[in-house]
């Protein structure tokens, strides 16, 4: 049946891959998805810390402004054992001017002056900074943001409360969460370790399931749908040749088709697959990198990234199943735009005939998006019938919502359909050869083949 395909095979592939633009474009893109992910980690890291490091104010003498407390000693903030803010001298004083007068008859640099505004319903404070002083503007901006980071304490200081009462604000208070078991056991949820990755999973698993399968149904829907009309264009080329009665002498119908078919779907996906790669690439970088710069981050995606096993994601054999699955749903899309070539005999024809694929297509696509997920989920029929189950299956045992014998099924009936598309194209092909009638749609070429006429 397909004697001589890998012939057919080659010659489309090459032709496909021999198009000018094809290697940079593929080396193009693939460079950026490695460098932008990592550049995006880094930068994201970089503004964070820039965002939430606090950085010593460099002042080593503070003069608080406050008419409401005047005999409140802030000293006590030292107590809070912020680094860098542990060692500065705080005085009352009565006004800003007289703070300002002090500061330059006794010469101080490192000096700043910190007042606040009490009312029933606000505290407000500003900061001053002295001029000739050492210190810069950064340096105040941050004793602005110590104060803002410790706003209650500072707030129930500036109100009047007793220092030895405020003591109790910074004591340390340890915490911990039980579960009824754990409880019984003496282990919290924050000690055991595996309670805590299967409540990150609950988290954050679902959302990611969703974001899977979307990426994946973008993956098949637009190779589809970009190399669909290249395939029907090839299927018909020797059509307008006078080689074509040749060639089927020594290449089968379905051979002919699948080859042509395969040629422009391996250029495609050889194509595709180097790009996400490079996408993988890029992410696992930009996580080592980040990781290596700053071995302590919070951060939640690499954290997430860091939790893969933990949550059973992309296991070896789910993996294997999932690629297969995304090139047998790719290729069975590809086999409907190969049965539209089939009945067409110009390019013409087959831009007119591609409406059958791309109906199927966009239907399949809002099957998926409005029938098939329910909240967090897929339906498991979507796995089960070829058109749908090739846009969600790969995502759906790559996150582990789908069991590996339900996966199995699936792809046996993907891979039974696609066969039987195309032996159906490869006969169409044979009976449309030497047709010369009418425009052929394909309603009229399913009775042709079933009457044999």
């Amino acid at each position: 049946m397909f004697r001589n395909f890998d012939k057919v095979f080659k010659f489309t592939f090459k032709n496909q891959t021999s198009m000018g633009g094809y290697k940079k474009l593929t080396f193009t893109v693939a460079l950026l998805l490695i460098i932008i992910p990592i550049a995006i980690f880094v930068l994201v890291e970089k503004f964070k810390d820039s965002d939430e490091d606090l950085k010593p104010c460099g002042a080593e003498k503070v003069y608080v402004v406050n008419e409401a407390t005047p005999g409140m000693d802030y000293a006590v903030l030292n107590m809070l054992n912020v680094e860098g803010y542990t060692g500065i001298t705080y005085e009352n004083i009565d006004d800003v001017d007289t703070a300002l007068q002090k500061v330059k008859d006794n010469g101080e640099k490192k000096s700043l002056i910190l007042q606040f505004n009490v009312s029933d319903d606000s505290i407000d404070s500003r900061i001053i900074l002295p001029e000739g002083s050492d210190l810069e503007k950064e340096d105040a901006e941050n004793l602005d943001k110590y104060i803002d980071m410790n706003g209650r304490t500072i707030a129930v200081l500036a109100s009047g409360v007793d220092v030895q009462e405020l003591g109790a604000l910074t004591v340390k208070t340890d915490y911990d969460l039980y579960e009824t078991s754990g409880y019984d056991k003496g282990v919290s949820i924050y000690d055991d370790q595996n309670v805590a990755d299967e409540q990150l999973s609950e988290d954050m698993k679902p959302v990611f399931n969703i974001v899977l399968t979307f990426l994946c149904i973008m993956v098949i829907y637009f190779v589809a749908l970009f190399y669909g009309n290249g395939i029907m264009q090839n299927i018909v080329l020797e059509k307008s040749s006078k080689l074509m009665d040749t060639m089927l002498i020594s290449v089968r119908p379905e051979a002919m088709v699948f080859g042509k078919m395969l040629g422009v779907l391996a250029a495609a996906v050889i194509q595709f697959f180097t790009w996400i790669i490079s996408l993988v690439i890029g992410l696992v970088g930009g996580v080592k990198i980040v990781e290596y710069l700053k071995p302590d981050t919070d951060n939640m995606v690499i954290t997430f990234f860091n939790n893969f096993d933990a949550m059973g994601l992309f296991k070896p054999v789910s993996i294997v199943i999932a690629i297969v699955a995304l090139l047998v749903g790719i290729v069975f899309y590809s086999s409907i735009a190969t049965i539209c070539g089939a009945i067409s005999s110009t390019k013409e024809e087959a831009a007119s005939n591609q409406g059958l694929f791309i109906m199927v297509l966009i239907i399949s696509f809002y099957m998926v998006l409005f029938g098939g997920l329910k909240g967090e989920s897929v339906a498991t029929w979507m796995y089960m019938l070829p058109c749908t189950g090739a846009m969600v299956l790969p995502a759906g045992v790559c996150s582990g919502s789908l069991s590996i014998a339900l996966a199995a099924v699936g792809l046996l009936i993907m891979i039974i359909t696609t066969i039987l598309l195309i032996i159906l194209a490869g006969k169409l092909y044979t009976m449309m050869a030497l047709y010369k009638g009418n425009k052929v749609n394909i309603s009229k070429a399913m009775k042709m083949l079933m009457s044999s006429k």
